[in-house]
């Protein structure tokens, strides 16, 4: 009897050494979305806490030997990376973060996110194309995992070439793409101030710049920034090409005059009375378009989604995906904690769940496998999509790999507001822009 009592014993302290070592390998994972809890998803209408909730049961009721938790967090700062500075100045920051890859890349160019090459297989990359340069260093590592994007891309009011009967020179379907030599006679034709312009920009803030800095994108060899020797090269010759193209629009008298001091508010009006006969960023100006066509009895008009136009002889420019979103992981202590991470993140940017949060922020899958969540219901997600697929898709913001971007993106709108003077003289321009800049960099 005393015998079987020990073998009791011994069978409840081994119970008990295994219960603990279960318990201690259970890994816990923090995760932050940019948002807020209490909003809505774009697509389903529900609650993001709920999703995430739902997404995260899911995963955990398969690795039990996992524990997530999660915030949505950004709004209750004023759409700032307040908490998550504060948090990683506390040294409090989360595993994984999912934000925009203008407020992400922030943490990356402080070296402080770990290598997530390890998510992505071979065929897994090929899916997403050439949008994942702007998540890679530059030894080809990947600091970031892309999610969704808008499309940046150009758009025109298709309705003021056909009542001047010039549609014959609008870009022609399926591709939409045209040459520079194309664009400028079509600009020419259709432009009649101030009763119609061919065009607009606004430099006073630094909001335009990714729809000025997609017109890069049709003139192969335009470097803006070097991460490599962190150098700025958009005063190189071929920049130097592209800019003299984008200032005749200026010197020809083809855009709304003034660009140097208007900002998106200046200029939307001009677009919703259709005085613009096109501009980029068609994201942001189909949307006021259709909602003051909707909701003030303006005069609707037809407009086509285009690619933004291509040096002669050059590929058609890659499409304009507006600050794509993606995953980062902060750096761990523990270097053993990344397996179970990597594995989170695999996860989650499976082709169902990506496409899902893509829909939730009214954005596209980057995933060419993952479903638009929108489907038919949206003609310009699909006409983006399809696009995006075939010409692959490029961020314009140029941020990745930049430090002090904010300040740099301000210096690049000074000289914008420099470049977009008649007399200017575009080489000095860029010059002055890349020795501030590489001196903001280097702080």
């Amino acid at each position: 009897m005393k015998r079987q009592w020990h073998w009791f014993i011994l069978v409840v302290l081994m119970f008990c050494a295994a219960w603990s070592v279960t318990a201690q390998v259970k890994q816990k994972i923090t995760f932050w979305a940019f948002g807020s809890e209490e909003a809505a998803k774009g697509d389903t209408g529900e609650l993001w806490k709920d999703f995430y909730k739902k997404v995260f049961d899911q995963y955990m009721a398969k690795h039990p030997d996992v524990e997530i938790t999660y915030a949505i967090r950004g709004y209750e700062s004023g759409g700032t990376t307040l908490f998550m500075d504060t948090a990683v100045a506390a040294g409090t920051m989360p595993d994984i973060y999912l934000d925009s890859n203008i407020r992400i890349s922030k943490y990356y160019n402080q070296g402080l996110t770990a290598d997530l090459s390890a998510v992505l297989s071979t065929a897994d990359r090929t899916k997403y194309g050439n949008i994942l340069k702007d998540f890679q260093t530059p030894d080809g590592k990947l600091w970031g995992i892309p999610v969704s994007g808008g499309y940046w891309d150009y758009v025109i009011n298709k309705t003021l070439f056909e009542k001047r009967g010039l549609s014959n020179l609008l870009p022609k379907a399926p591709d939409y793409s045209w040459t520079t030599e194309q664009y400028l006679k079509a600009a020419r034709a259709i432009n009649d101030p101030p009763r119609v312009y061919a065009t607009a920009f606004f430099a006073k803030s630094p909001s335009m710049d990714s729809a000025f800095n997609a017109f890069f994108g049709g003139f192969p060899g335009v470097e803006f920034y070097d991460p490599k020797t962190k150098t700025f090269k958009i005063n190189s010759p071929q920049a130097i090409e592209a800019l003299k193209f984008l200032h005749t629009l200026q010197t020809e008298n083809l855009i709304v005059p003034g660009p140097a001091g208007f900002i998106d508010d200046d200029i939307d009006p001009y677009w919703i009375n259709q005085q613009i006969a096109m501009i980029g960023g068609a994201n942001w100006y189909t949307k006021i378009a259709n909602k003051a066509i909707k909701e003030q009895g303006l005069a609707p008009f037809e407009y086509i989604l285009a690619r933004y136009p291509n040096k002669p002889g050059a590929p058609a420019t890659p499409v304009a995906t507006s600050d794509p979103d993606g995953f980062i992981v902060f750096k761990q202590k523990n270097p053993k904690d990344m397996d179970k991470i990597i594995e989170l993140i695999k996860y989650l940017q499976s082709p169902e769940i990506a496409s899902s949060i893509a829909g939730g922020w009214s954005k596209v899958p980057l995933r060419s496998d993952a479903k638009n969540p929108f489907g038919d219901k949206d003609p310009d997600q699909n006409t983006w999509v399809n696009a995006a697929r075939k010409f692959g898709t490029r961020n314009y913001y140029f941020n990745t790999g930049v430090p002090n971007f904010s300040e740099v993106r301000q210096a690049w709108a000074d000289a914008r507001q420099a470049f977009w003077q008649k007399d200017a003289d575009i080489q000095k321009v860029m010059d002055d822009f890349v020795k501030r800049a590489n001196q903001i960099v280097k702080q």
